[in-house]
Protein backbone atom coordinates (compact mmCIF):
# COMPACT_ATOMS: atom_id res chain seq x y z
CA UNK A 1 0.00 0.00 0.00
CA UNK A 2 1.26 2.97 -1.07
CA UNK A 3 0.36 7.07 0.15
CA UNK A 4 -1.50 6.03 3.30
CA UNK A 5 -3.35 8.73 4.92
CA UNK A 6 -4.10 8.60 9.30
CA UNK A 7 -8.11 7.89 9.56
CA UNK A 8 -8.51 7.47 13.00
CA UNK A 9 -6.57 6.43 16.47
CA UNK A 10 -8.64 3.61 18.03
CA UNK A 11 -8.26 3.05 22.22
CA UNK A 12 -7.27 -0.57 21.75
CA UNK A 13 -7.02 -3.41 19.37
CA UNK A 14 -10.24 -4.78 20.01
CA UNK A 15 -11.68 -1.39 18.11
CA UNK A 16 -8.97 -1.09 15.51
CA UNK A 17 -9.43 -5.24 14.08
CA UNK A 18 -12.90 -4.53 13.68
CA UNK A 19 -12.71 -1.61 12.11
CA UNK A 20 -10.67 -3.47 9.79
CA UNK A 21 -13.04 -6.11 9.55
CA UNK A 22 -15.56 -3.96 8.67
CA UNK A 23 -13.45 -1.43 6.19
CA UNK A 24 -12.62 -5.22 4.48
CA UNK A 25 -16.55 -6.07 3.95
CA UNK A 26 -16.39 -2.67 1.72
CA UNK A 27 -13.46 -3.60 -0.60
CA UNK A 28 -10.95 -0.81 1.44
CA UNK A 29 -7.92 -2.42 2.58
CA UNK A 30 -6.35 -0.94 5.48
CA UNK A 31 -3.09 -1.28 8.25
CA UNK A 32 -3.00 -0.98 11.74
CA UNK A 33 -0.32 0.63 13.48
CA UNK A 34 0.01 1.13 17.29
CA UNK A 35 3.98 1.96 18.69
CA UNK A 36 3.24 -0.06 21.87
CA UNK A 37 2.61 -3.47 20.44
CA UNK A 38 3.64 -3.08 16.91
CA UNK A 39 1.96 -6.01 14.36
CA UNK A 40 2.57 -8.63 16.65
CA UNK A 41 0.09 -6.88 19.20
CA UNK A 42 -3.70 -8.70 20.26
CA UNK A 43 -6.88 -7.38 20.98
CA UNK A 44 -6.05 -7.80 24.63
CA UNK A 45 -2.48 -5.97 24.28
CA UNK A 46 -2.35 -2.76 26.28
CA UNK A 47 -1.74 0.32 24.02
CA UNK A 48 -1.41 3.29 25.97
CA UNK A 49 -1.07 5.35 22.32
CA UNK A 50 -3.96 3.58 20.96
CA UNK A 51 -4.64 1.94 17.62
CA UNK A 52 -3.77 4.09 14.08
CA UNK A 53 -5.79 2.93 11.13
CA UNK A 54 -4.25 4.36 7.63
CA UNK A 55 -5.52 3.55 4.24
CA UNK A 56 -4.80 4.94 0.58
CA UNK A 57 -5.41 8.09 -0.57
CA UNK A 58 -8.18 6.33 -2.95
CA UNK A 59 -10.25 4.94 0.05
CA UNK A 60 -9.82 8.21 2.33
CA UNK A 61 -12.73 10.01 1.99
CA UNK A 62 -15.10 6.23 1.74
CA UNK A 63 -13.39 5.02 5.25
CA UNK A 64 -13.85 8.29 7.27
CA UNK A 65 -17.44 8.39 6.41
CA UNK A 66 -18.16 5.19 7.13
CA UNK A 67 -15.97 4.42 10.04
CA UNK A 68 -17.04 8.02 11.83
CA UNK A 69 -20.62 6.76 11.05
CA UNK A 70 -19.88 3.70 13.11
CA UNK A 71 -17.28 4.76 15.79
CA UNK A 72 -18.42 8.03 16.35
CA UNK A 73 -17.12 8.96 19.79
CA UNK A 74 -14.31 6.07 20.88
Amino acid sequence: MENLKFVKNFPNRGFAEQAKDILAKHNIGCVLKTPDTGILGNASSATFNGVDLYVTEEDFDKAVNLLNALFDGI
